[in-house]
């Protein structure tokens, strides 16, 4: 217990002094330990080093170092690859000198190359990136392949694709053809590739270096949603690849996330849908990806997968897996029609994506429409039929029409006083001693603490017997049994002298519980003793619908 203590206002304290929603603080709590979320945080902060790629196409590594040296930049070689420099510092523009002008360089993040490193092309195949803009991959690639076979760069979005243009030219890029096609169509344009690349959209939450707004922005809701369609554009992925090629038959999946949901738990879906395996992606850097999180447990060649960090790593949060498509075909039957996954159904637009998701409630939803608590009924009278069940939704407890309305009983000076009336109506009144107790219950359910009060809900089944017991204790033993008359179908004669009827109490209590909690109730004895009355006394039954003690 005083762990979740210490849980709950770390949580607090990290999405206060770093600027998060709380739910996100959530999710990187459950993935990372409190000290590595710390770590993770702090370094989502920093900016991260500029580095570039050296376009081979037009020039070397080394080459490009010494123009750049000469220019008052300071750079460094990174060894994991052969063409990524380091910018450490720079007296000039790094996007605005002769040599990127001309096409020798990219500017390009460390952790994005590694998806085109573990795709590997090979001159001569035929290669798709499906999510290319702005170009720096479909670049890479292409580079890679140096101009040859065919690279198909395409994306949804035309706009985004005249900054794909613009760099192809810039770099020389000559076997590369750009279109526009919603990806998870792509199966219906192409067939037959030898290796494909999915850069997939997501959250961001591992570029949140570069882009703070990720912090307020993004919620588990916009991660459920992302993945759903990462779930689409890899099926439509691995159907394009052609399992046969002599060369290739490979796919890697790529995000600029950390989150499970977006990762392992896409990647272990797409292994029970198509015929793919997972390989080595062939990185000298990152962690294995995760076989086992909270609950959930992943296919044990998940660790092939590679996660990275920045406060591991020093650059932008990523993951690579890499898949190896060993038949061409559906796993277990055409999924389109599965609806018993979700996430296989096919959309025609974005706007029906939002409309699903809106329809799909990821929490439980009782189907009780009012919510409320089940409870047991009491023992009924076993001269009495069953009463008929209450109708849902209804607005007011009706008393037999047929019968008039309580009359006022004529007092003696030396009886008692006694119950003027007692209508049960929509606005339940209570006399007493000249005391008034008016009841307005507006609206079809009021929750009180955690007690359900329903204007329809009035039945003796739902006091305690335990409570009438209490109550009897305190009437004198020569009383008689009364009735209660609620209406032609609810009529309960009590053997014991009954002492209240609470109203619409679901969730039973006993009566401490109840006087501590002040519930709504119509109940003579207690309403004595909220009025200060020492000891209720004894009256005559009145006529019509009262309710008599």
């Amino acid at each position: 217990m005083l762990i979740l203590y210490y849980i709950v206002f770390l949580l607090r304290d990290l999405s206060d002094y770093y600027g998060y929603l709380p739910e996100l603080t959530g999710l990187l709590l459950n993935l990372f330990s409190p000290a590595e979320c710390v770590e993770y945080m702090d370094a989502s902060d920093r900016p991260r080093p500029l580095v570039i790629r050296t376009n081979t196409l037009k020039t070397t590594r080394k080459d490009l170092m010494d123009a750049l040296t000469k220019r008052g930049a300071a750079v460094e070689a990174i060894d994991w690859s052969k063409v990524a420099i380091k910018v450490t510092e720079s007296t000039v523009p790094i996007g605005a000198t002769p040599e990127y002008l001309a096409g020798h360089y990219m500017l390009q993040s460390a952790s994005s190359m590694n998806p085109v490193m573990a795709l590997a092309p090979q001159p001569g195949e035929r290669v798709l990136d499906m999510s290319a803009a702005p170009g720096g991959k479909s670049s890479y690639i292409a580079q890679m392949m140096k101009n040859s076979g065919t690279v198909i760069a395409n994306d949804l979005k035309p706009q985004r694709q005249k900054a794909t243009v613009a760099n192809l030219h810039r770099l020389g890029v000559k076997n590369t053809i750009v279109c526009c096609y919603d990806g998870r169509k792509v199966p219906q344009v192409f067939k037959g590739f030898d290796r494909v690349l999915l850069d997939a959209p997501c959250s961001g939450l591992g570029i949140i270096a570069r882009d703070q707004s990720v912090k307020l922005q993004r919620t588990v809701k916009d991660i459920q949603r992302v993945a759903h369609l990462q779930k689409e554009l890899l099926r439509a992925a691995i159907d394009v690849v052609d399992a046969n090629s002599p060369t290739g038959g490979f796919i890697v999946y790529s995000t600029c996330s950390i989150s499970v949901e977006e990762n392992e738990q896409v990647v272990n879906y797409i292994l029970q849908k198509r015929f793919v395996k997972l390989v080595e992606t062939g990185l000298q850097v990152g962690k294995p990806g995760l076989t086992r999180h909270m609950e959930r447990r992943f296919h044990p060649s998940l660790t092939l997968t590679r996660r990275f960090y920045p406060h591991v790593h020093n650059m932008d949060g990523f993951y690579v897996a890499k898949f190896k498509k060993y038949r061409n075909g559906i796993r277990g039957g055409d999924d389109e029609n599965d609806d018993s996954d979700r996430e296989d159904k096919d959309y025609n637009s974005e706007e029906e994506i939002d409309k699903e998701d809106e329809d799909y409630d990821f929490i439980g939803v009782d189907e009780n429409e009012n919510n409320e608590p089940e409870s047991d009924p009491g023992p009924e009278p076993d001269s009495e039929p069953e009463p008929a069940p209450r109708q849902k939704n209804a607005k007011k407890v009706k008393i037999d029409e047929q019968q008039p309305k309580a009359k006022k009983v004529k007092r003696d000076s030396q009886e008692p006083k006694q119950v003027e009336a007692v209508e049960l109506d929509h606005n339940t009144k209570v006399r007493k001693n000249n005391h008034e107790a008016e009841l307005d219950l507006e609206g079809q359910n009021e929750e009180i603490g955690d007690i359900n009060i329903s204007k329809h809900d009035i039945s003796s089944s739902d006091v305690l017997q335990e409570d009438l017991d209490v109550m009897e204790k305190r009437k004198s033993k020569n009383k008689k049994s009364r009735k209660i008359e609620l209406s032609d179908e609810e009529v309960v004669d009590a053997k014991k002298p009954l002492e209240y009827t609470a109203v619409g109490i679901k969730k039973r209590k006993p009566l401490r519980a109840l006087v501590r909690t002040t519930e709504f109730f119509i109940c003579y004895d207690i309403y004595d003793y909220c009025a200060g009355v020492q000891e209720p006394k004894e009256v005559n039954e009145t006529e019509g619908n009262t309710v008599s003690v």
